[in-house]
């Protein structure tokens, strides 16, 4: 057997336990109840008994013959009867006699040092229960009674009670089972499709959701889960296949330059400068798309790498970076940036990669206008304008229009733009410009200002 048991047989356990536990307490409160019921008619029976004896002895008034027996007194079968006194003698018919030994404490009662009281003793090798009560002066008396009947009759309730019990134990066994195996059934579905995806790898799969309740809750969020890591794989295994397509070119591009100058060591200087120049264009491209690739794959940052940060300071950085690349291009730029939430570097990545773009495709000598107000940037080119058919695609990872094919790069720089304004919860849209040129829009939640002066929370 398995040593770890699964939650249906824990669960149907716990129900047998408790069920078990409460059956148990009922029948010993029943049973305690019932033997003391018992018990106390018995008490009544020789109390009554003693009364009567009693109320013969009264004709003497107080002065008792000496070993007078009760009438109607008989040997031990039903109830019997003796008279003892305070020295230990008993009054019994002769038959009687020495069939109940009295105790230290009866005797006591006869002398009148204690009151009536009841006892368990054997008599005649019978357990019975016996009354002493004060008769006279030095004399008291003793009526005892047989528990057989009463024994019986409390063993019989017990093996009910028992009985009963062990079939409620057996019926919560069986009905925590069944109601166990209804309720964790969607659990037992789950812990299929999981080891279903575990062992082939495919997120496909799904389980069924048929109820609303905290189990339907968790299938459909193991679903949502499924969808999501689907989402990934697709997208992992579509940039992959776009990645390798990609590299395949510059990459023979590059060997065959290499193989060039591997197999002509005595190529003219200047068609060797104008080899290694290719060579070196080549590399960055590389760099440039590996760069991409690595922007693209990152995903999400985590929350705890998200702080506030002064949108200023990363496009005042991102612009002076690509007026270092693009030396020939003249960037314009008006600066009102509020405080956002988010990863400085990743935004430095999206905001430059915006202004490479409008370098590559406005004119040599630019003019680049960027315009930051709030949470809101602005760049716009001069350039020939992205035609109205290419604009929900410009995002896209690798997508070229027809007009841009032949300008270098990977057609990855806008893919991750985008991503990056997705994780920090923003927004990115190209738009045609008056006058000519391409628009690009970026806009991020900004951070309220605590009256401090610091980033607070609304």
């Amino acid at each position: 057997m398995n040593a770890r048991l699964t939650l249906k047989t824990r669960f149907t356990l716990v129900a047998a336990g408790a069920v078990a536990a409460v059956a148990l307490a009922i029948t010993a409160v029943a049973f305690l109840a019932i033997r003391t019921d018992l018990e106390n008619q018995v008490r009544q029976e020789v109390a009554a008994r003693a009364a009567t004896v009693a109320h013969q002895a009264h004709q003497y008034r107080g002065r008792i013959p000496n070993d007078w027996v009760p009438p109607h007194s008989s040997g031990f079968g039903l109830t019997y009867t003796q008279v003892i006194t305070s020295a230990g003698e008993v009054w019994a018919p002769p038959s009687d006699v020495g069939l109940l030994t009295p105790s230290v404490a009866a005797i006591d009662v006869a002398a009148g040092r204690a009151g009536s009281f009841y006892a368990t003793a054997q008599v005649n090798g019978t357990r019975a229960m016996v009354f002493t009560a004060p008769l006279a002066p030095g004399i008291a008396v003793q009526v005892a009674e047989p528990l057989t009947a009463t024994d019986a009759a409390v063993a019989r309730v017990g093996a009910t009670l028992a009985t009963l019990s062990a079939i409620g134990v057996l019926a919560a066994t069986i009905l925590g089972w069944a109601v166990a195996r209804a309720g964790l059934s969607p659990v037992s579905r789950l812990a299929r499709v999981a080891e279903e995806v575990s062992l082939t790898g495919d997120p496909g799969r799904r389980v069924a959701v048929d109820r609303s309740d905290e189990l339907g809750r968790l299938a459909t969020t193991f679903n949502a889960m499924l969808s999501a890591l689907q989402r990934s794989l697709d997208a992992q295994r579509r940039l992959v296949s776009d990645a390798s397509h990609e590299l395949r070119t510059p990459l023979a591009s590059l060997r065959i330059n290499v193989d060039v100058l591997a197999e002509h060591p005595d190529l003219p200087a200047e068609d060797r400068k104008e080899v290694l120049a290719r060579v070196t264009d080549q590399v960055a491209e590389l760099s440039r798309l590996v760069a991409s690739v690595t922007d693209l794959a990152r995903g999400e940052p985590p929350a705890t790498d998200r702080f506030p940060v002064h949108f200023n300071a990363v496009v005042a950085d991102a612009l002076d970076a690509a007026r270092r690349d693009w030396p020939q291009t003249e960037f314009t730029s008006y600066l009102a940036g509020d405080v956002v939430e988010g990863t400085a570097e990743r935004l430095r990545v999206a905001v430059k990669n915006l202004l490479d773009n409008a370098a590559k495709f406005g004119p040599p000598n630019g003019p680049v206008e960027l315009r930051l107000v709030g949470g809101e940037l602005t760049v716009r080119d001069h350039g020939p304008g992205i035609d109205e058919a290419d604009l929900p695609f410009v995002f896209d990872r690798f997508y070229r229009s027809l007009s841009s094919r032949s300008a270098p790069g990977s057609g990855l720089g806008l893919a991750v733009v985008r991503e990056i304004v997705t994780c920090h919860d923003g927004t990115i849209a190209a738009e045609p410009a008056s006058g000519g040129g391409t628009v690009m829009r970026l806009t991020l939640p900004v951070v309220p200002i605590s009256a401090g002066g610091r980033p607070g929370t609304s």
